[in-house]
């Protein structure tokens, strides 16, 4: 069975209005995405806090910003010499989300408010789609939209 994935974008909304746009749809895992996992204007949502505060309505809070964020992570020596890549690290993510999504209700969450410019869409959902995925947008007024296909940029050919 095709999963469904949700994706969530914080922006600078309080805690209760992102609490209620998580649970009116009834998520009941959040992964966090962000490369930097605390924001100026979002305090609530630092990767500590966030986890607590998820707690007592049985959301689960896992953190993979290492793993699927937007800016890449660097390896260090005995991971380069197991064999392990940015590639595989973000992969065996993917599986994890693929799995996760058969049993929970999972949402992505970034801090980009517009996911039109955030990596979850750009980068996230395309993978995800390509897997037969249906990927929904929470927008901040409570609005789901689906995940839609990038416009790939055409090979500029050659000068001869």
């Amino acid at each position: 069975m095709p999963s469904k994935i949700y994706t969530i974008g914080h922006s600078n909304l309080s805690y209760m209005r992102f609490l209620s746009l998580i649970q009116g749809n009834n998520i009941t895992h959040v992964i966090d995405i962000r490369s930097i996992p605390y924001s100026r204007h979002a305090p609530w949502s630092s990767k500590s806090r966030l986890s607590e505060l998820l707690k007592p309505f049985n959301i689960r809070y896992t953190y993979f910003g290492h793993k699927l964020g937007g800016k890449k992570q660097p390896i260090d020596e005995i991971s380069k010499q197991q064999g392990i890549t940015p590639q595989s690290i973000y992969l065996e993510a993917i599986k994890f989300l693929l799995k996760s999504s058969q049993t929970q209700k999972i949402a992505l969450m970034c801090a980009e408010a517009d996911p039109a410019f955030c990596h979850r869409q750009k980068i996230v959902a395309q993978n995800l789609l390509d897997l037969g995925v249906t990927v929904l947008h929470i927008l901040k007024d409570g609005t789901l939209i689906s995940a839609w296909r990038e416009e790939i940029e055409p090979e500029q050919l050659p000068l001869i």
